[in-house]
C-alpha cells in the first residue's frame, strides 16, 4: 500500500510579507497624499473665487461714480438706472475743474500733505522717545493715546474759537495744524510697536562706533522700521484725505476740501448736480488707488512685521 504523502503547508517567507506591506504603506501614503493635493487644489480655488468676489463688490460703487460721471443730468436721474452711457460726457471733468473743483483739489492736495508730514515727522520723534527711553512712563502713552478715544466734534466748537482768534479760519495753516494734531497720536502709536521690534542693541552699537541719537534713528532705526513708516504715512494719508468735520468747521467760506465741496453739490436753487459731484469724487478716489498700488508691498510686510522671532 503506497504512502500518501499529506500536503505540506506553504514554505513561510517573511520577506513576501514585507514587500507586501512596505507596498499597502506606500499605496496608502499616495493616496491620502493625492488627496491633500486635491485638497489643496479646491481650498485654493475657493479662495480665489472669494476674492475675485471681494473684488467684485467693492469695486461696484467705484465703477458707478465713474460712468455717472460720464452721464448728462437727464441720465443721472433716469429709471430705470443707466449703467454705462452710450453718449460718454467727458467734458464733465472740464466743467467740475472750472466750477472751482482744481481749488478744492489743490487745497486737499495743501493740508493733507503737510498735515502727513508734521503727524509722521513728530510722531516718529515722539515714537522713538517712547520706544527706547520710556518717556513720561505709562501714564504718557495713554495720555496720547486717549485723545483718539474722544469725538472730533467735541473739539470742534473750541477749536474754532480760538482759530477764530488766531486768525486761522479759512487758511491751509489752519487745517494743517489740526490735522496733525489729531492724527499724532496714530503715528506714534503705530511707530512705537515697530521701533519696540528693533533690538537696542543696534543702537549702542550704532553709538559706539561715533554714531549720534539722530544719526541713529535716520540710519538704522528708520530704515529697519521702513515697512511700517510707509504703511503709517499712507493710511495717515488717507485719514486727512477724507476728513469733513474740521473741514467744514474751520473752512467756513472760502477754503474747501474735496469732502466739503461734495456735499455742496445739491441746492433747492439748481437741484442735484450728479455728474460734477460724481467727476470730482473721481478725482478724489484716483490719489488712494495710485497710493494702494505703490505701498501694497510696504502695507503686507506691515502686517507680518514681528510675527516670527528667534
Amino acid at each position: 500500500m503506497s504512502k500518501q504523502h499529506e500536503p505540506r503547508p506553504a514554505d513561510h517567507n517573511p520577506g513576501t510579507q514585507t514587500n507586501g506591506a512596505s507596498a499597502s504603506v506606500r499605496e496608502t501614503a499616495v493616496r491620502h497624499y493625492s488627496a491633500r493635493r486635491r485638497w489643496k487644489r479646491i481650498l485654493s480655488a475657493v479662495r480665489v473665487i472669494a476674492v475675485l468676489l471681494v473684488v467684485a463688490v467693492t469695486s461696484i460703487p467705484v465703477a458707478w461714480i465713474f460712468f455717472t460721471s460720464l452721464k448728462s443730468q437727464g441720465q443721472c436721474l433716469h429709471d430705470p438706472p443707466i449703467w454705462i452711457p452710450s453718449d460718454p460726457k467727458w467734458s464733465n471733468f472740464a466743467v467740475m475743474l472750472a466750477d472751482g473743483g482744481a481749488r478744492n483739489v489743490a487745497n486737499s492736495l495743501i493740508v493733507t500733505v503737510g498735515g502727513t508730514l508734521i503727524a509722521v515727522a513728530g510722531g516718529l520723534l515722539v515714537a522713538y522717545s517712547v520706544s527706547r527711553f520710556r518717556t513720561g512712563g505709562q501714564n504718557l502713552v495713554n495720555w496720547v493715546l486717549s485723545i483718539k478715544f474722544l469725538p472730533p466734534i467735541a473739539f470742534a466748537l473750541p477749536i474754532s474759537m480760538m482759530f477764530a482768534t488766531l486768525k486761522l479760519i479759512d487758511t491751509h495753516l489752519g487745517l494743517i495744524l489740526v490735522y496733525a494734531a489729531f492724527n499724532m497720536p496714530f503715528v506714534v502709536w503705530t511707530m512705537k510697536g515697530f521701533m519696540d521690534e528693533v533690538p537696542a542693541a543696534l543702537d549702542e552699537a550704532a553709538m559706539i562706533d561715533g554714531c549720534s541719537r539722530l544719526g541713529v534713528m535716520w540710519r538704522i532705526v528708520f530704515p529697519l522700521s521702513a515697512p511700517g513708516l510707509v504703511s503709517t504715512t499712507l493710511l495717515t494719508f488717507v485719514f486727512i484725505w477724507s476728513e469733513f468735520l474740521f473741514a467744514l468747521v474751520l473752512g467756513q467760506h472760502e477754503l474747501f476740501t474735496i469732502p466739503v465741496r461734495l456735499a455742496m453739490y445739491y441746492s433747492d436753487a439748481v437741484g442735484w448736480r450728479c455728474a460734477p459731484q460724481a467727476a470730482l469724487a473721481t478725482v478724489a478716489i484716483l490719489p488712494m488707488i495710485a497710493m494702494a498700488l505703490f505701498g501694497q508691498r510696504y502695507i503686507v510686510r506691515a502686517m507680518t512685521f514681528g510675527a516670527v522671532k528667534e
